[in-house]
């Protein structure tokens, strides 16, 4: 894959961009997808969608082949050293599909698989589902031995350099299993975990939660800081070179924060980020806000950690590189860092020192004193807060999780706000269009039909004029025209019940 470019799914396409935001190809999908795709060795592309399909393409966008599989697949899968993929699916199945598309295996996770496969050193492949259960499967799809935590694990497990998991939990609690499946510890959290922790280079496990923290422990389960984002966080965090972390959350704010929690910056972006920050190893950054993807070039690469990123590489491999291969990305992303170590010595300021190998890691006994949590940081962004709840709605009523994105039922939500709604087919009749309207106010936008309600997303409500929608644990903070409401919400509830788009 050239540098600087990336891959990435809208809609039924699959585009490939330049370094300098150009589309170079784009492909098409039976279905729209959200899974993270796969870049493979040679440049070959691994995608999945919600047609039960992985599709395989070359890295010039051709078709090479697909394999439909027996549900939606909304986890992100991994691939094996040999090139095949360990793949999750809702259908409540973990196949391993080979380097051409053949099915090698499938067993049965005993319900749906949101979570996505972690392949350790040693091929064995980890991941959670629905029923909480989370499972470890060897190359031959044995299952080895089964791990059942409180709630739903959505959260997608990362490993440290002795083959140690970490995983959150619908329950409100970050575990670590030893590679046997023994619990080594568990913490607490203010929330419920949606987000895939990350181990960093500097032997700390990150992860944030639906109570708008960003969480930070030892390897050991020793709570090393906590850092209030102020707003729910359900992408994982990403690692770079010089230390900080990145991570956004629901109300579209970026975070930069250093390895001890300190807040180094925030931008508001303007729309939701529920997925992680790519830190390419020529130092773009690349993040998608609300489905669009923006690119800043000339940061730090990411960090050379055990786990510094949500597929532990840019690439999207999700799992463990050999030690050959972790030599070559800290080669490179060492070569990237260079220019920025050196502008920071000539400025006479500290330069970070480089990832710690993962070998040091696993060898390190002593955590560092975990240094006073962070302080909140200001921010005009926020939510207001809400001055009354929404009634607890009917069935048809409830916002619910469509295509990967929390969309609100519109005649709740004209009801609640007193406002007229009418709906009518797009031109081309492959979508649906609402027009909401008091006196002579106006907003009109993209809709989407399901079980004969209409539903817009949060992004589509949140850009209208006078619309601000915020996320807490409680639900969704929704001010229309000056007129907040709380819409109380389960969130464990949402997404163990995603819906495909239509």
């Amino acid at each position: 894959m050239e540098r600087g470019a990336v891959v990435l799914g809208e809609g039924r396409q699959v585009y490939r961009i330049g370094a300098a935001g150009e589309v170079l190809w784009k492909a098409s999908l039976g279905d729209m997808g959200r899974a993270f795709p796969i870049v493979r060795p040679d440049g070959s592309l691994l995608v999945a969608a919600y047609d039960d399909r992985l599709y395989a393409l070359s890295a010039a966008g051709q078709p090479l082949w697909n394999t439909r599989l027996d549900g939606d697949i909304f986890a992100s899968p991994a691939l094996l050293p040999d090139g095949s993929a360990a793949v999750a699916t809702a259908g409540g199945s973990l196949y391993r599909i080979g380097a051409g598309g053949e099915v090698l295996w499938k067993a049965s996770l005993g319900s749906p698989g949101y979570s996505s496969p972690a392949v350790g050193q040693d091929g064995h492949i980890y991941l959670g589902s629905q029923s909480g259960r989370v499972a470890a499967f060897d190359q031959s799809g044995k299952l080895l031995w089964t791990f059942q935590a409180g709630r739903s694990v959505f959260s997608s497990p990362a490993l440290d350099a002795a083959g140690n998991l970490y995983f959150g939990s619908a329950d409100r609690f970050l575990y670590s299993l030893t590679p046997q499946g023994e619990l080594r510890w568990r913490q607490p959290l203010g929330g419920f975990v949606n987000a895939s922790p990350v181990v960093t280079a500097r032997g700390q496990v990150v992860v944030g939660s639906f109570a708008g923290e960003l969480n930070a422990y030892g390897l050991d389960g020793t709570p090393a800081w906590s850092y209030p984002a102020g707003a729910a966080i359900t992408a994982p965090a990403t690692e770079l070179w010089n230390g900080d972390l990145l991570v956004g959350d629901l109300s579209g704010v970026l975070h930069r924060v250093t390895a001890g929690g300190q807040p180094v910056s925030r931008d508001d972006l303007g729309d939701r980020i529920d997925t992680p920050v790519t830190a390419a190893d020529d130092g773009t950054w690349l993040v998608v806000v609300d489905g669009a993807l923006r690119a800043y070039a000339g940061g730090w690469p990411q960090a050379a950690g055990p786990w510094s990123s949500f597929r532990s590489t840019p690439q999207g491999w999700g799992r463990v590189p050999s030690e050959g291969e972790q030599a070559a990305f800290a080669a490179r992303r060492s070569q990237t860092a260079a220019p920025l170590e050196a502008a920071l010595a000539q400025a006479g300021q500290p330069v970070p020192t480089s990832a710690q190998p993962p070998q040091a890691q696993a060898q390190a006994q002593a955590q560092a004193p975990a240094p006073a949590p962070a302080a909140p940081v200001a921010s005009s962004s926020l939510p207001v807060p809400p001055v009354a709840t929404v009634p607890a709605p009917a069935a048809t009523g409830q916002p619910r999780l469509i295509g990967g994105r929390v969309h609100l039922p519109l005649p709740a939500l004209a009801a609640a706000y007193g406002l007229e709604l009418r709906t009518a087919p797009v031109q081309d009749g492959q979508g649906l269009r609402a027009e909401l309207s008091r006196g002579e106010q106006r907003w009109s936008l993209p809709a989407a039909l399901v079980g004969g309600v209409p539903y817009a997303s949060i992004g589509e409500l949140g850009r209208q004029p006078g619309v601000r929608v915020g996320t807490s644990a409680q639900g969704l903070n929704v001010e229309w025209a000056g007129q907040p409401l709380l819409w109380p919400l389960n969130w464990v509830e949402l997404y163990a019940n995603p819906l495909p788009r239509p």
